[in-house]
């Protein structure tokens, strides 16, 4: 192996990394957030919100990672494909990380001024349905599993109708808790969009085609 190709496989390796340390703290803040809303558990909600600046943090190495891969190392094939997808997975997953920070930040706001606040069944569905799709989406990357992400891409259109049905279901909710049934739903329907990015960036990886070409 050439000198050249030793520093880009090293790089490459880095970068992969960094994507699995990304990614696994999402997963984290997600299912942190979940348990803190339903439990309405202030310390594990406040702890989401101080692990949003690590995963900007990683998302800014990422960035540069790829942009000094692809200027040094001028990657072809799939592995181009891979660099630049890298970038647009780690946007996505610092996304889903912005909005798990959201779920902390209302959950905290929830235990200062709603104390009595049940969570709606249907939202506590729905991350239990979100959270199934991360754990799928992070094994079809690990994997490069393009079946799999066809398969956990589908999950959205389970996501949109417990979005619709929080939305539609009103009766016997306040004001408040209407506002923030639909807020989570909102904000969690982002994240399975998010997900659905990221199987889409899956199949283009390791295809070359775009996911709805292999439908």
């Amino acid at each position: 192996m050439n000198s050249e190709r030793h520093h880009f496989e090293k790089e490459f390796s880095l970068l992969r990394a960094e994507l699995s340390k990304m990614v696994s703290l999402v997963m984290d803040t997600i299912e942190m957030s979940s348990f803190a809303f339903e439990n309405l558990d202030r310390n594990l909600a406040k702890k989401v919100i101080e692990m949003d600046d690590e995963i900007d943090n990683i998302n800014r190495e990422i960035e540069e990672l790829v942009l000094d891969i692809i200027a040094r190392f001028n990657p072809l094939g799939k592995e181009l494909r891979y660099t630049i997808a890298a970038m647009k997975l780690a946007n996505n997953l610092e996304r889903i990380g912005d909005h798990a920070c959201n779920f902390a930040e209302r959950t905290l706001w929830i235990i200062e001024n709603l104390p009595n606040f049940k969570p709606s069944f249907l939202v506590k569905e729905m991350f239990g349905k979100v959270i199934d799709m991360l754990q799928k989406t992070v094994t079809a990357f690990s994997r490069r599993d393009t079946e799999l992400a066809i398969e956990t891409w589908k999950m959205d259109d389970v996501i949109d109708e417990l979005d619709r049905r929080i939305t539609s279901e009103v009766e016997g909710l306040g004001a408040h808790e209407l506002v923030l049934n639909v807020l989570f739903s909102r904000d969690l329907e982002r994240v399975a969009d998010h997900l659905t990015n990221i199987c889409e960036e899956i199949v283009f990886i390791e295809t070359g085609r775009e996911l709805k070409e292999s439908l």
